[in-house]
């Protein structure tokens, strides 16, 4: 009985003599796995369960200064990322586009690791996507996609985190932080109200430009199992589950939206031109 039990523990202990410890020089909570678990787990529970419990007997709240600083916030935050990560890596920092391994200590590498941890802090504050939906009492645009969506990629931002976030990774993460300054440069433009929105033309593409990235990264990611260049093939392998799982559900809202007859609107946040409003 003991062995049994004991083998959990080996299995940890060994998983986690893997991990990449250069993240180990900012000394954080917000990297370990004792403070991203139970917030992940806290998240899903107030966008499913408490948040509506709690706003049963209240009214929305007017949140549309505090919507239009986050969205400018997230789209800004990802622009300076890009601005700081792409001279570092594949615009000059001799990053490969085909197979790239985890980096050294060096002086170059670690500030690409510094910058993925403040890219990780970013996104978990897209949990307030969630928060601002349940203060408005928006309960039919909190789904499964939205939910999932955002869970995921702080679940998936940790493991890279602490496994190797440099590397085959940057490029994941470049992509979908420019496809972040996209979409909530237009959740900001339609958050001042319909004198703007009559000009967002572009709203409809936004789900067709979240697919293509999925489908470009799961290429991307499945690189080093043909090349051999030193990144670690199981990270690819969670990548690649991750990212199937995701183009299945953009695809199916999309059909379910643009193709069916459905409402329309951009994925993941739902914000539409009521957003704000």
């Amino acid at each position: 009985m003991a062995s049994v039990l004991a083998y959990p523990k080996e299995l940890y202990d060994y998983v986690w003599s893997l991990r990449d410890t250069r993240i180990d020089a900012w000394d954080s909570n917000i990297t370990r796995g004792s403070f991203v678990i139970p917030l992940i787990i806290s998240y899903v529970y107030v966008a499913k369960v408490g948040g509506p419990w709690w706003m049963r007997d209240r009214k929305p709240y007017d949140v549309k200064r505090g919507i239009l600083a986050y969205n400018a916030f997230t789209a800004l935050a990802n622009a300076y990322f890009l601005y700081r990560m792409l001279p570092l890596t594949l615009f000059g920092g001799g990053y490969s586009f085909l197979c790239q391994p985890i980096g050294t200590d060096c002086e170059r590498d670690m500030a690409v690791v510094s910058l993925n941890w403040w890219y990780f802090v970013v996104r978990l504050a897209d949990f307030l996507d969630t928060m601002f939906f349940v203060a408005r009492k928006k309960y039919t645009h909190i789904t499964q996609l939205h939910v999932s969506h955002h869970a995921l990629v702080v679940l998936d931002g940790w493991i890279w985190l602490n496994f190797g976030s440099d590397g085959q990774a940057v490029l994941g993460t470049c992509v979908n932080a420019f496809v972040h300054v996209i979409m909530y440069t237009y959740y900001f433009l339609a958050a001042l109200g319909p004198r703007v929105q009559k000009y967002l033309w572009w709203k409809k593409y936004l789900t067709t430009i979240q697919i293509v990235q999925l489908v470009v990264l799961f290429v991307h990611s499945s690189l080093p199992l043909f090349f051999e260049c030193g990144y670690p093939k199981l990270l690819c392998c969670v990548e690649m589950a991750q990212l199937v799982l995701f183009i299945v559900l953009f695809t199916n809202f999309y059909l379910k939206t643009y193709r069916a007859g459905g409402r329309s609107g951009p994925p993941l946040a739902e914000k539409t031109k009521e957003k704000g409003q």
